[in-house]
């Protein structure tokens, strides 16, 4: 499991918008902690067991956070 944590520079609060994401073995869970959401994408085939660096990460969560492609989830991740 690789976890990576950014902020997008969106202002959504005093912090900006901070992204938390958790790679798993066929989805990415991810938490927008400035806006309360929660999430979890899916990996297709091709990208199940690839190894990705944090612009593949920040991109695929990116894309389909704001295109709304993406399950709601109830688990916060936690921004270290």
């Amino acid at each position: 499991m690789k976890t990576h944590q950014w902020n997008t520079g969106r202002q959504y609060n005093a912090n900006g918008q901070r992204i938390v994401a958790e790679v798993r073995e066929d989805k990415i869970k991810f938490s927008d902690l400035s806006r309360h959401i929660n999430g979890s994408i899916p990996l297709g085939d091709f990208m199940r067991g690839r190894d990705m660096d944090e612009y593949d990460i920040e991109s695929l969560v990116m894309v389909n956070y704001d295109h709304g492609n993406y399950s709601g989830g109830n688990d916060t991740l936690e921004w270290i």
